[in-house]
């Protein structure tokens, strides 16, 4: 289906339903997004990601492995450090801590990680990034943001760097309700420099949904607007990968438009993969709202970086390594946990 070559989509529950396979099979997405409902355990988790392929077999499988409080396979390989835990640790041990979370994953057969975090700590509570990122210097995000993601492609995985352009100064949560991000130039310039420093490395960026007036916007989110999602991204910092809006779901959007209104927005926005996480019923209208004639140029800009992106997670997945058995993957896991937690300091380790 005409359209749904941008589609990131994602389903109800732990196993693929008839009306769903259908869905998938009409509109052809361009990836599939598993999250916490769709896991249970290891039989289902594979048994699931059969089904997916089967449904939609030149999708680009995503998921949300970051370690710490978003940490999808938790229960199936066991739990991941945090960034902030890594943020106490040297750059090797966040390599090393992408690699596991890169092995993980092609256990499962996916091809994306939405991770790296490479926001700033701002000490900000209530918006959603508690324990989520590195530290609040960028050059101390910056080394560890990219040895995660060099590990991920040394297992054969893509990363997505996020959450463009900066989402630490945030005082709510963007999955509930709208933010505007009151910065300076100078403060958010600041916010942006692991992106500018780590874009030219990464196949994809996820922009967020706060408002940034500083950034010359006071109206619209930065997924919806041109002057972030492609000026200030792909002019300013000059990046030439994919860009993924984050889930278009999200409670900040609600009064933005109906679901097929925001994918069209995003999508002129300058947004080339568009996730929508939950509702797949809507899919269709969807496609139809973004393959109009007014966005028919945009949309075949947006499905080349895609093509592009496929390409290259081909690529990474082509020369890495054989994924170690999934037994092995947990006692790594196990080991660096241990290693992480003796170098938390002693406040925080009680």
């Amino acid at each position: 289906m005409k359209g749904g070559g941008v589609l990131f989509l994602g389903i109800e529950s732990t196993a693929l339903a008839s009306e769903e396979t259908r869905i998938l099979r009409r509109v052809r997405p361009a990836g599939i997004v598993l999250v916490s409902r769709n896991i249970e355990d290891e039989p289902q988790l594979r048994a699931l990601v059969a089904q997916l392929r089967a449904a939609a077999p030149e999708a680009i499988f995503c998921l949300d492995a970051e370690g710490g409080r978003v940490d999808r396979l938790r229960n199936v390989v066991g739990p991941a450090p945090a960034a902030a835990a890594l943020a106490c640790c040297p750059p090797a041990t966040a390599r090393r801590a992408g690699r596991l979370l890169g092995a993980a994953l092609r256990q499962f057969d996916f091809d994306l990680d939405f991770a790296p975090v490479v926001d700033l700590d701002h000490g900000i509570t209530g918006n959603a990034l508690d324990e989520r990122t590195f530290g609040a210097r960028p050059r101390q995000v910056t080394a560890r943001a990219k040895a995660v993601l060099q590990g991920l492609h040394e297992a054969g995985l893509g990363g997505c760097l996020k959450h463009f352009p900066g989402l630490g100064r945030a005082t709510a949560d963007t999955h509930l309700k709208g933010a505007q991000i009151r910065a300076t130039r100078a403060e958010l310039e600041r916010d942006l420099t692991p992106f500018t420093e780590l874009l030219s490395l990464a196949e994809s960026a996820m922009v967020g949904h706060a408002i940034y007036p500083g950034w010359g916007e006071t109206q619209w989110p930065a997924s919806l607007t041109p002057k972030i999602a492609t000026r200030l991204l792909r002019r300013g910092a000059g990046f030439r990968g994919a860009l993924f809006s984050d889930d278009l779901e999200m409670g900040a959007l609600a009064e933005f438009g109906a679901l097929p209104e925001l994918g069209a927005l995003a999508l002129a926005a300058g947004c080339d993969g568009l996730l929508f996480c939950r509702h797949l019923e809507v899919a269709p209208a969807i496609a139809a709202a973004v393959s109009r004639q007014a966005l028919r140029s945009r949309l075949e800009e947006a499905e080349g970086r895609l093509k592009h992106l496929r390409a290259r997670l081909s690529r990474w997945r082509r020369q890495a390594p054989p994924a170690p058995a999934i037994g092995e993957v947990r006692r790594k896991l196990e080991r660096l946990a241990a290693d992480v937690a003796r170098r938390q300091p002693a406040s925080e380790s009680l």
